[in-house]
Formats: C-alpha cells, sequence, structure tokens
C-alpha cells in the first residue's frame, strides 16, 4: 500500500532539497556570509511550517510563537512578537487577552488561497487603536461573518491565516499581553489524523516553504551604503505585512574601519524602528550585539532629527548599533501609523 502521505512527504522532501537555488541564483546580490545563512534558514523555515500547518488547525486554532532569539523567519523585528494562527472565513473566533506594556497591538487577517501560498490581500487589520479595553487592559474582539456590536470585526470568506503583532521601546523589560483564541463554531470530536488529512497538511506545509523562499531572500538589489525611499504597505500587495506600516529598506557593506552615519526624521507616529538583518529577512544576534534602536530608547538631535551610528566596533556616541560581526547586509527601518510618509535616511560613509 502506498500511503497519500508518503508520497506527500517525498514531494516536500523535494522542495527542501531545492531550495538553496532561491539563494546561491548568481542574480541575488547574496555575499557568503548569507548564502551559509540560507542553508540554516531552511531549517527555521521548516520548523515554522510544521508549527503553523501540521500542529495548527483553523476549527482549532492556537497562536504559535513566530519568532525568538534562535528563531527567526519572514522579517522578525527585534523589538516584537508575533503570533500566526490559522483561521477559515466560515467560522467565528473570539480572541480574549489582557494588554500590559506594548506601544502597538494588532491583529491582521489575511485572505487567499488555504493551501499554504502567499496570501493575496490583508482582509482586516485590527490595531490597539480600534479595541474598547477595560480599564485594567482586558479585552475581546470577535472576528464575524457578521459583526453587529463593540469589538465586532469582519471576518470575510476568503480569510485564511492571522498575525498578531506587539510592539515594546524595551522589549525584554517588558510584558507581553496575553492572548488565546477560540473558535466560537461547535466541532466534531476531535480525533486522530487520517492519510487523507495528513497528506493535505503536508502538502500544505510544503507550498508554504516553498513559496517563503521566494521572498527571502528579498528579490530586490538595495543600494549600497544608502536607503530606497520608504514605502507605505498596501492591503493588495500581497505578502504578510500590515497596513499601519511604512517600511524603508537599505544595505551595508563595511570594513573595520569603516562606520555609517545614518540622518533622518520621523513624523508623530506610534513606533519607529531601525535595526540590522541578514539576507534573510532574519534580525542580527540581539542576545550579544545591540542590533536595533527605537523611539523609545533614541536620543534626538536639537533639532529633532535622529542621527544613528552602525559599525563593526562599539563607538562612545548616542544612537549605536552593531554589523553583529557582519561585513554586508540589511538595514531596516519601520513606522507604525504614522502620521505622514517619513523622507528617506541620508548615509554618510566614514572612516575611524
Amino acid at each position: 500500500m502506498t500511503y497519500k502521505s508518503k508520497v506527500a512527504l517525498d514531494q516536500f522532501l523535494e522542495v527542501i532539497k531545492n531550495a538553496d537555488s532561491t539563494f546561491l541564483d548568481p542574480e541575488k546580490v547574496i555575499d557568503e556570509q548569507g548564502r551559509i545563512d540560507g542553508y540554516q534558514h531552511i531549517f527555521h523555515l521548516l520548523r515554522s511550517s510544521i508549527d503553523f500547518y501540521l500542529f495548527n488547525d483553523p476549527l482549532r486554532p492556537q497562536f504559535m510563537l513566530l519568532a525568538n532569539d534562535y528563531h527567526k523567519l519572514v522579517g522578525d523585528n527585534v523589538d516584537s512578537v508575533y503570533y500566526f494562527s490559522q483561521l477559515r472565513g466560515d467560522q467565528e473566533y473570539l480572541i480574549k487577552g489582557k494588554r500590559f506594556d506594548s506601544c502597538y497591538l494588532s491583529f491582521s487577517v489575511y485572505g487567499g488561497s488555504p493551501n499554504g501560498e502567499i496570501v493575496d490581500r490583508v482582509c482586516s487589520n485590527i490595531n490597539h487603536t480600534q479595541i474598547e479595553f477595560e480599564a485594567d487592559g482586558r479585552f475581546e474582539i470577535k472576528l464575524t461573518p457578521n459583526p453587529s456590536g463593540k469589538n465586532e470585526f469582519k471576518l470575510d470568506d476568503d480569510a485564511v491565516n492571522m498575525f498578531t503583532r506587539e510592539y515594546f521601546f524595551d522589549r525584554f523589560d517588558s510584558r507581553e499581553s496575553e492572548l488565546e483564541i477560540i473558535n466560537l463554531k461547535a466541532q466534531e470530536k476531535a480525533t486522530p489524523l487520517n492519510d487523507d488529512e495528513l497528506a493535505k497538511r503536508i502538502r500544505v506545509m510544503s507550498t508554504f516553504f516553498e513559496q517563503t523562499t521566494w521572498i527571502a531572500p528579498l528579490p530586490v538589489d538595495f543600494p549600497l551604503n544608502d536607503f530606497l525611499p520608504p514605502f507605505a504597505f498596501e492591503a493588495d500587495q500581497g505578502g504578510w505585512g500590515t497596513v499601519d506600516n511604512i517600511y524603508c529598506f537599505g544595505r551595508f557593506r563595511l570594513e573595520e574601519n569603516q562606520y555609517l552615519k545614518i540622518r533622518f526624521t520621523s513624523p508623530e507616529c506610534c513606533y519607529w524602528g531601525i535595526q540590522t538583518w541578514n539576507f534573510l529577512m532574519q534580525s542580527m544576534d540581539y542576545k550579544n550585539y545591540k542590533v536595533g534602536i527605537n523611539k523609545g530608547t533614541a536620543k534626538a538631535n536639537d533639532d529633532d532629527s535622529y542621527t544613528v551610528f552602525l559599525s563593526h566596533r562599539p563607538m562612545d556616541v548616542d544612537n549605536w548599533i552593531s554589523t553583529a560581526a557582519y561585513k554586508e547586509a540589511i538595514i531596516f527601518c519601520r513606522w507604525l501609523l504614522a502620521e505622514e510618509m517619513p523622507e528617506q535616511p541620508t548615509v554618510e560613509l566614514c572612516e575611524f
């Protein structure tokens, strides 16, 4: 007997086997360290594929952690905590929680195919400014096809998954929200996975794995020691961004005797942050290096602008961040709930 799960597994293993073609592609501007990171990224992606689509079920959902200090994926942020859950548009979900120290909290629902593909659009984006909280930070929100009351939000027919986002000015000395998701529709009693269901979940994992390698490493040649203009994430552009975000990307390449002086101004916003990523959209080693700075930790200049310094060696200046021993990688900025589009940061390459 040939099990469908066996066929699906063989197909998934073939996808994994060929995954390095995405970061070994000579048209990708990635250095030697970036290619080594690519092989390591395969295991990060494999773990998330299993968590999100084997151990998760839209009929009995649970929040699965996207990233931590050793497991990173699809643009994690030093200052944030993300959770993922599958959803189905014909269900009804209750999210219960209690918020503590975050400067931003949101729930982004995405629409598209339920087969693990890159999502088509943001169906709804619910942030803390739209939620009514109790005095102690407790809240409940309902995702439903027919919203009618306080803290009820539309669940579209093509809803397939959700990411929660929570940002902190001091993540490691802050308390993240308590969150729980419940399907309000009654379900049949849970039973062991049969061959058909397991094979289906393996195929979904395979699709998610493969298509995520299409976006990491990023298919863009960023300017060297400079930034592209900031841009707002649009609901229909595809991918797991949030419409509350404005993004800005750059790339650095530094020798030991060099540093970057990055200058920018910020509009009024809930949060801004600048950090270093590797080419696979993974944050640098923030346990052993200072690789990010944000609105709450940076010191402004006298004219309310900011100057951030990036180098290999520590500098005795305000707003210094580390390359984390990478000669070349990505610099990433984001603004949340900004009142206007930020100006493009300027960069000066300097020597000690």
